[in-house]
């Protein structure tokens, strides 16, 4: 037990002990260990007690730095998150708050199970998307929402450059993707070769789960390929036992001056989100 009239190590003995955490890039338990010491005095603690509190502190603070990084990592805005979701405009577009709350808990991320989002334009797919990856980005997985045309393009930009393998990798790897208007327009044959392999790959390997937000039904998906044989392949490797969840109705943008006067708009907030505790 820690007590009182314990050996004081901050004669020589604690700085030694800190400036040897220091070393092992463990700044922050070097600065928490002296009140850490002296809570454990005054609390009459055990040494695991004392150690369980030092490496406790140190576990919250790398998972805060984690989310930081993978939230900055993500292309997704603090906006989103469930404490600024609004069910009430998610109903009106044939979205029941059970639904959303259950998709929130990624139950279906550690499942690596894919989600389709269909619909009309402006029915809140792709907020629904990102407020999901906000949710998972939460609960430490690594996230990134991109429009699918956008990251196309980008793989082909980089195709011959020394940062298309760590990229690729990257985004084949991540827990949650979110591939936003998906079959919008059509793929060329030179640049949607990138889109299907990331998405065979990432369905061979298991890699994750991925979010499909689209205005166009399934069954025509392969339209937008170069050939049929290509997009029947590519949509059966990413609807191969996915959660599919229609949504209805006008477009929210329609709505945005019904939701101005009741003083509450959707996506509304200034702070960045933490990851979930406990």
């Amino acid at each position: 037990m820690v007590t009182k009239d314990t050996p004081d190590p901050r004669n020589g003995g604690l700085e030694a002990l800190r400036a040897t955490l220091r070393g092992l890039r463990l700044p922050g338990m070097a600065e928490d260990l002296p009140a850490i010491i002296e809570d454990a005095q005054k609390g009459g603690w055990g040494q695991i007690d004392l150690l369980w509190e030092l490496f406790r502190r140190e576990e919250v603070r790398k998972g805060q730095r984690r989310f930081e990084r993978n939230f900055k990592a993500s292309g997704l805005s603090p906006c989103y998150g469930l404490e600024h979701f609004d069910f009430d405009l998610a109903r009106a577009h044939g979205l029941e708050p059970a639904v959303v709350r259950d998709l929130a808990q990624c139950e279906f991320v550690a499942a690596r199970r894919n989600i389709v989002l269909a619909g009309g334009v402006g029915t809140g797919k792709t907020y629904l998307a990102r407020t999901l990856g906000i949710e998972a980005l939460k609960r430490g997985y690594k996230v990134a929402s991109f429009n699918t045309t956008e990251l196309v393009n980008d793989f082909y930009l980089k195709r011959n450059s020394f940062q298309f393998g760590k990229y690729y990798a990257w985004v084949r790897d991540l827990d949650l993707l979110h591939l936003d208007d998906l079959a919008y327009l059509p793929y060329s044959a030179e640049k949607v070769e990138f889109l299907f392999s990331l998405v065979v790959d990432r369905y061979e390997l298991e890699c994750g789960s991925t979010i499909v937000t689209s205005n166009t039904d399934v069954t025509g998906w392969w339209q937008f390929f170069p050939s049929k044989a290509m997009g029947m392949a590519f949509s059966d490797r990413l609807l191969d036992g996915a959660q599919g969840i229609q949504l209805s109705g006008d477009s929210i943008r329609q709505d945005r001056r019904r939701v101005r006067k009741s003083g509450k708009r959707p996506g509304e907030g200034n702070g960045t989100p933490g990851p979930v505790s406990g």
